[in-house]
């Protein structure tokens, strides 16, 4: 009984390391609401823990500009934009934001990270898309 008690105890402390030093993740989602289509992404959430990704398919050797609008009641939210290979670009958001980024397209696939932390609020993100560079 007691050796039971202790290996549960040391499970949990191993669990507990593991989350701290983000080994493992928990993500926790409350009202949270997607709404992904072509070019453009919308959020909203009332509570936020965590990540999720989504991605989106643009033509080689096109420029896409992403548009934000980015509300934050309270928490704090990260955006990252990648295409397969590397970091594109990434903001940290702990106010009410709106802005836009341009780049130009190498591959097909991109993705969009949405990482929350005990975040309220919403965001829409939409890209467009142009021949050339820009």
């Amino acid at each position: 009984m007691l050796s039971d008690i202790i290996g549960f105890i040391i499970i949990m402390l191993i669990f507990a390391v593991l989350v701290k030093f983000r080994v493992i993740r928990i993500v926790s989602k409350k009202g949270y609401k997607y709404k992904q289509s072509k070019h453009e992404l919308n959020l909203t959430y009332k509570k936020f823990n965590g990540f999720d990704y989504y991605y989106f398919k643009f033509k080689q050797g096109k420029t896409i500009t992403l548009t934000y609008d980015v509300e934050v009641q309270e928490g704090e939210l990260k955006l990252e934009l990648r295409d397969r290979k590397q970091l594109i670009w990434q903001e940290v958001f702990t106010e009410n934001k709106q802005g836009s980024i341009s780049a130009q397209t190498h591959y097909r696939r991109y993705s969009v990270k949405v990482e929350g932390k005990r975040t309220k609020g919403s965001c829409r993100i939409q890209f467009e898309e142009k021949d050339g560079k820009s």
